[in-house]
């Protein structure tokens, strides 16, 4: 296992952790977690990575070691700390970036709107909006948003880390015992009760309620002009959304200037924890272009 090394920034007034892997003089390349995760979810991909990279990967605020927002959670802030993050990192010459799920959505923001700031993008499993994900009008959406944040209540508690590793199996029965046991450590802390909850902001569980539609998605995309490799997993709760609108996806990837899919048949929503060789083949293979 590559050792990874964190050290910690701020960015918009907030403190942030930043994992790091490999040469500080080797090429850059960005990693974006998703949601209820933190950087070193990509360990596997990054164990698998051939070519020596300079890896910086963030937690975004509310997650991992990152300070939680007392403000609240939206994808528009963070890709204001997006943001604020490549300033530190590349001022001057655009970055590669690969996003998993909540960090792919933010990218896909990011990138339409600061498109000289990404050289090539692999987006994992990001298609927000994803059909039927929001139940109910959008008053009942923000209702239920305002409820959340007058008691946002707290993460589920777990006896220990073991108890947290079985039940990562349990939601994904393709993740190996040994890379649960990992993740566990890592996404879990022990509380002063003795318990293990995962290290998140329950405010996070609910962001804002008005996010981009899919038409404002298309308009983003057309004006990336980077490779884009869009990475979805065949069992995926993303697949099986799309499952009766398979010319929305068309649409979608059709957008993208320099876009491209590929479909994992195999995979889930955590397709890095699966098949991270498989994954680290196809980041490379971009971004040899």
């Amino acid at each position: 296992m590559k050792t990874s090394r964190s050290e910690f920034i701020e960015l918009n007034g907030l403190r942030h952790h930043v994992r790091r892997w490999g040469n500080p003089e080797a090429p850059l390349l960005v990693m974006l977690h998703g949601w209820m995760d933190m950087s070193a979810t990509f360990q596997f991909v990054v164990d698998e990575l051939v070519q020596d990279w300079n890896i910086v990967a963030l937690d975004w605020s509310g997650f991992g070691l990152s300070a939680w927002n007392p403000s609240g959670y939206s994808l528009l802030q963070y890709a204001a700390d997006l943001d604020r993050f490549l300033d530190l990192y590349s001022p001057d010459a655009p970055v590669p970036i690969v996003a998993h799920s909540m960090g792919a959505n933010i990218c896909n923001i990011y990138a339409g709107a600061r498109p000289h700031r990404v050289s090539h993008y692999v987006n994992i499993e990001g298609y927000a909006p994803v059909p039927g994900f929001f139940e109910g009008t959008l008053g009942q959406i923000i209702g239920r948003w305002l409820d959340h944040v007058e008691q946002p209540g707290q993460n589920r508690p777990y006896a220990d880390f073991a108890k947290l590793a079985e039940r990562l199996c349990q939601s994904n029965k393709r993740l190996a015992y040994e890379r649960a046991e990992f993740l566990a450590t890592q996404l879990g802390q022990r509380a002063e009760d003795g318990l293990v909850y995962i290290a998140a902001d329950p405010m996070t569980r609910f962001f804002g309620p008005v996010s981009l539609h899919r038409e404002q998605l298309i308009a983003l995309w057309k004006d990336i002009p980077a490779p884009v490799l869009c990475i979805r997993g065949g069992r995926s709760f993303i697949s099986k959304a799309f499952e009766e609108l398979e010319h929305d996806l068309v649409e979608r990837i059709a957008a993208l200037p320099n876009g491209s899919e590929v479909l994992l048949p195999d995979g889930t929503h955590n397709v890095h924890h699966e098949s991270p060789e498989k994954l680290a083949r196809l980041i490379e293979e971009l971004l040899s272009r």
